[in-house]
Parts: C-alpha cells; sequence; structure tokens
C-alpha cells in the first residue's frame, strides 16, 4: 500500500512541469518589460525569454530552467522551458527546442512575487490551465532592527527541503477538498480581499473571473473563458480600473470574448454570450 502510494505521488510529480521549482532559489534574467499578469501581446512573432528559475537538483546541485515564448501573431504562440546550467545565460538556448513545449497557444500572463510564480495559458480554443508554484526556499532578508542578530539577518529561521526525483516530500496536510463551483478567494466589488485564498484545495484546479481588479474572484474547476456561456477572457494589467465606483456595464474593456460573441455584465462579472 505504502509503494502504491509513493508512485501516485512521483506520477503527479513528473506530470506537473514545475514541481522542482518548489527548490527554486532565485528568479534571475526576468524580461524587464513585462509587468505582473499583463497579457504578453509583443513584440509579435518573436522568442522572448521571460525569466528563469535556479533551483537545487536531487544531488543538492544547482541547475536553472529557462522559461521562453514566442509571442503569437500570425502564429500561435509557444511556451518552452529549457534546463541548463546554472552559471550558463538563458539567451544562449533561446532559439532551441525546449524540454517541455505548450503549443498552440493564443494568451499567457505570469506574475512573481518573493516566494510564488502564477502563471496563466490559454490556448486556441480557449482552454486554460494555471500553474501556481510556492518558492519554498527563496528568503526575503528582513529588515534590520534593534537586537536583531547578524545570522537572523542573513538566513531564516526555517530552511525548507523539498527533495524529489525518487525521494518523497513530506507537506502539511490540506484540508478537505473543495468541490468544483465553490468560490475559493473572494474579491469584493472595491478590488478588496473579503477572504484569503483556500484555492489550493480545490479538487480538480481554479479559474478566476475577471471583474476589472487586479485581481478577480476565483472558483474551482475548470472553464474555457471567451467561450459561449462561460467567463469573459482577461486583457490585462493595463485594462484594469483605477477608481474604486466601477461598475462592468459602464466599461468592459478589461474582458474580451471570441468572435461573434458579446460581453454581459452579472454585476461586476463578465460573461459571454
Amino acid at each position: 500500500m505504502i509503494i502504491y502510494f509513493l508512485l501516485i505521488l512521483l506520477n503527479i510529480a513528473h506530470a506537473d512541469p514545475t514541481w522542482k521549482w518548489s527548490n527554486g532559489l532565485k528568479i534571475v534574467e526576468k524580461h524587464e518589460f513585462y509587468m505582473n499578469d499583463e497579457i504578453i501581446i509583443r513584440p509579435k512573432d518573436s522568442w522572448q525569454t521571460l525569466f528563469g528559475v535556479v533551483y537545487q537538483d536531487s544531488n543538492l546541485k544547482n541547475k536553472k530552467d529557462c522559461l521562453f515564448y514566442f509571442v503569437p501573431g500570425e502564429a500561435a504562440g509557444i511556451l518552452k522551458i529549457k534546463t541548463i546550467p546554472f552559471e550558463k545565460k538563458c539567451e544562449e538556448f533561446l532559439y532551441l527546442h525546449g524540454d517541455q513545449e505548450w503549443k498552440n497557444l493564443k494568451a499567457l500572463q505570469y506574475s512573481i512575487s518573493t516566494n510564488l510564480i502564477s502563471m496563466s495559458l490559454t490556448t486556441t480554443k480557449f482552454e486554460i490551465e494555471k500553474w501556481e508554484v510556492p518558492l519554498l526556499n527563496i528568503f526575503e532578508h528582513p529588515k534590520p532592527k534593534g537586537l536583531m542578530s547578524s545570522a537572523e539577518y542573513r538566513s531564516p529561521k526555517v530552511i525548507y527541503l523539498t527533495p524529489y526525483q525518487g525521494k518523497l516530500s513530506v507537506r502539511p496536510q490540506a484540508a478537505s477538498p473543495l468541490p468544483a463551483n465553490t468560490i475559493c478567494h473572494e474579491i469584493n466589488e472595491d478590488c478588496s480581499e473579503k477572504s484569503p485564498s483556500t484555492c489550493t484545495q480545490c479538487q480538480a484546479g481554479w479559474y478566476e473571473i475577471p471583474n476589472g481588479c487586479n485581481q478577480g474572484p476565483k472558483f474551482c474547476g475548470s472553464t474555457k473563458c471567451g467561450t459561449k456561456n462561460q467567463p469573459a477572457c482577461r486583457r490585462g494589467v493595463r485594462y484594469q480600473r483605477q477608481q474604486k465606483d466601477y461598475h462592468c456595464q459602464e466599461d468592459h474593456s478589461f474582458a474580451y470574448c471570441a468572435k461573434g460573441l458579446s460581453v454581459e455584465c452579472h454585476g461586476n462579472l463578465p460573461y459571454c454570450l
């Protein structure tokens, strides 16, 4: 029974292209112009380096995963990941085949915070794949304060080790899984967070409905944004509202639907009909 359980965990890990980033040490070579959660639309029909993740492999050797994106234009978009020696530059591998590739992409957006990478891929069929990867080993230095020792400033109190490739990584037991259509991250109409996200507990992933804020409410399950009777797709951060008295009925330029469909607002949430 234990061996069977371990095999299941290993199969899940190898199916996820980002599981090894939990051992991430730092983010490097981040594109200097793309903003967090901005849909990347230019320069069209060109390869761009998004960022690199330096992490430790099972032998505690530093490796680097480089993420490259072919920006859609005349041709569909492509995301590829290439694993290289950490001392090399991602740009040297920009035009080589990736170790993993995702093709036929219509849109891509990502965000990087101190200890989290989030990425959303939308295919030409309006199918969405979302990644959310905690960077457990990245440590942000605290601001120096009175009575803080030099050792406390240089290193964190806790170091997370998440070995992989045949070694079981123990993580906290999640709460009861949340079923589809359950709201897992509630955002008020004034863009404030009503409750912390519980989306990691969703049984089958989660999706976000744009509402003009930097982040919209999230629900458990999956959806094909922009298609009929589904939530509209999000355009990107430069379309986000600034004032708090905004309503979708007045301006829904932050969202879009597939050709032939129009946006209909249910409160501040846009749907395609």
